[in-house]
């Protein structure tokens, strides 16, 4: 009597085990950067350098984030949008908000910035999400974009 007892517990503890909800997949990201980490935006662009790009209207376009691995389908969002300079204040707040507005992301982690945009001349800090089923890490400060006159 007493193994049937103990051969009933073991079995109960191994269907309680076995309910254990898992996370299925992986999402590695200790690696991810842009490379290279910095792009320059002009507001007003140069013709020898920049023709085609205001023939078409083109958007500012980074390349794709590498290093990172996972199951797929991975997401990527725009988490924040950082304007820097020394001390912030609300205009800084206000460049963050309005770049953070027009700034989209693709697949791969692609950044893309308008042609025609509202960004204040200065530099900002770009944070992403990057998430599957199950996993999400933000990158911090991942990418800087530089808007220049």
């Amino acid at each position: 009597m007493k193994n049937v007892f103990f051969l009933i517990v073991i079995i109960l503890c191994c269907f309680v085990s076995g309910c254990h909800k898992t996370t299925i997949g992986y999402l590695i990201t200790e690696n991810a950067s842009y490379e290279p980490d910095t792009m320059y935006i002009r507001k007003n662009p140069i013709w020898e350098f920049d023709s085609i790009r205001i023939k078409n209207k083109a958007p500012w376009v980074s390349l794709q984030l590498q290093g990172y691995e996972g199951t797929e389908v991975i997401y990527f969002d725009v988490e924040s949008v950082t304007f820097v300079e020394e001390t912030p204040t609300s205009q800084g707040i206000q460049a963050s908000k309005t770049f953070m507005d027009e700034l989209s992301i693709r697949s791969g982690g692609v950044l893309l910035y308008p042609f025609e945009n509202t960004a204040i001349p200065g530099s900002y800090k770009i944070s992403i999400r990057i998430s599957n089923p199950g996993y999400s890490h933000v990158l911090q400060d991942v990418m800087t974009i530089i808007v220049l006159e």
